[in-house]
C-alpha cells in the first residue's frame, strides 16, 4: 500500500515537470509573437464594428471586408514611413549643406539669460565662457558619451526593426481574427464559462469594452495633440512643418508623447535666435504633456464606467510596468480586478 502511494506521488510529481516543460517550450516558441498577437486582438475588437459595415458594402462576403481592414491597417502604418522616407529625401539637400556648414556656425550668445531671477547672470557668464572657444571644451567633456549615444542609436534602430516586424505580424493576425471572428469569440466565452460560470461572460464583455475604450482614447488624444501641436509649430514658422506633424502623431500613438518632438523644436527656435518663439513652444510642450496623460484617462473612463483613479492608475502603471502595449494591459487588468471584487462583495452581502 504505501509503495503505491509512492508510486502515485512519484508519478505525479513527474507529469507536473512533463507539463512544466510543456508550457515553457510553448511559451519560448510564440513568445517572438505574442505582442504582435495581443495587439492584432486590440484592433480587431475596436474596429470590428466598421468591418462589419464594410462586409454589408461589399455584397456580404467576408473575405472582401477582411481585404479592405488588411489594406487599410498596412497603409496606416506603410505612408507614414513612405512620407517620413519621401521628406527627407526632398530635403537632403538643405541637411548636406547645414552638415557641411554646421562647423563655421556660431554659437548665439543667448543675452536673454540675463532676464532671468537671480541666476540669469551666472547662468549668461557660463555660456560665453563656453563659447569663447566655439564649444571646444564642450565637446572635450561630452566626448567620453559618444560611445554610449552611438550604442543608444544601434538600440533605437534594433526596436524599429522589431517594431516593423510586430507591425507585419499584427497585420496577418488580425486578417485572421476578422476572418473568424464569430467562431473566436464563441470559443473565448466558452473558455470563460468553463473558467467562471457566474462571472465568465460579463468579464469577457467588460474587457472587450475596456479595450474598445482604451483604443479610442488613444487615437482621439494623438489627434487632438497633433492638431494643437502641429498648429503651433506652423505659427511660429518652424521648418518642415507638415514633416515634424507626422512625426509627432507617430509619437502620440506609439505613447512615446509630445515631448521629443516639441522640446527639439523648442530647442531650434532657441538656437536660431527666435527666442518668443522658442517660450511658446516650451508653453505648448508642457500644456500638451498635461494634456496627454489627462484626455487620455477622461475618454477611457467615459467608455467604462469606472472610477477614475483606477483609470488613470491602470494607464501610467501599465506604461510603466509593460511599454506601449501596458496601455491596454493596465486599464484591462484593473477593471476586471475592480468588477470581480464588486461582485464577489455583493456575493457576501
Amino acid at each position: 500500500m504505501q509503495m503505491s502511494k509512492n508510486n502515485d506521488l512519484l508519478k505525479l510529481i513527474l507529469n507536473l515537470i512533463i507539463i512544466g516543460l510543456f508550457i515553457i517550450i510553448t511559451y519560448q516558441v510564440v513568445q517572438p509573437f505574442l505582442f504582435g498577437f495581443f495587439w492584432a486582438v486590440m484592433v480587431v475588437i475596436t474596429t470590428w464594428p466598421f468591418m462589419i459595415k464594410c462586409q454589408e458594402k461589399l455584397f456580404n462576403k467576408r473575405i472582401l471586408a477582411v481585404a479592405v481592414m488588411m489594406i487599410i491597417l498596412s497603409l496606416f502604418f506603410i505612408i507614414p514611413i513612405i512620407l517620413i522616407v519621401t521628406s527627407i529625401a526632398k530635403n537632403s539637400s538643405f541637411l548636406i549643406d547645414f552638415a557641411k556648414n554646421f562647423s563655421q556656425q556660431k554659437l548665439p550668445t543667448l543675452s536673454w539669460l540675463e532676464s532671468i531671477p537671480l541666476v540669469g547672470e551666472e547662468l549668461h557668464s557660463k555660456w560665453n565662457n563656453l563659447i569663447t572657444d566655439n564649444g571646444l571644451e564642450l565637446i572635450q567633456q561630452v566626448r567620453p558619451y559618444f560611445g554610449t549615444v552611438a550604442k543608444w542609436i544601434i538600440d533605437q534602430a534594433t526596436n524599429v526593426s522589431i517594431f516593423i516586424f510586430h507591425c507585419a505580424i499584427m497585420v496577418i493576425f488580425s486578417g485572421l481574427l476578422f476572418l473568424k471572428g464569430e467562431k473566436v469569440k464563441k470559443y473565448v466565452y466558452h473558455f470563460a464559462h468553463r473558467l467562471s460560470k457566474q462571472h465568465g461572460k460579463k468579464t469577457v464583455l467588460l474587457a472587450g469594452q475596456s479595450i474598445r475604450a482604451v483604443a479610442l482614447g488613444v487615437v482621439v488624444t494623438a489627434l487632438t495633440l497633433t492638431l494643437i501641436g502641429g498648429i503651433s509649430l506652423l505659427l511660429v514658422n518652424m521648418p518642415f512643418t507638415g514633416f515634424i506633424t507626422l512625426v509627432l502623431f507617430v509619437c502620440c500613438v506609439a505613447q512615446i508623447g509630445p515631448v521629443i518632438v516639441m522640446a527639439s523644436c523648442a530647442i531650434w527656435q532657441f538656437w536660431s535666435g527666435n527666442i518668443i518663439a522658442g517660450i511658446c513652444l516650451c508653453v505648448i510642450t508642457v500644456i500638451l504633456t498635461t494634456l496627454d496623460s489627462l484626455m487620455r484617462t477622461y475618454l477611457i473612463k467615459k467608455g467604462v464606467d469606472l472610477p477614475f483613479l483606477l483609470i488613470l492608475f491602470g494607464v501610467i502603471g501599465g506604461l510603466l510596468g509593460f511599454g506601449a502595449m501596458g496601455l491596454f494591459i493596465g486599464p484591462v487588468m484593473l477593471a476586471l480586478s475592480y468588477n470581480l471584487m464588486q461582485a464577489w462583495i455583493q456575493e457576501r452581502d
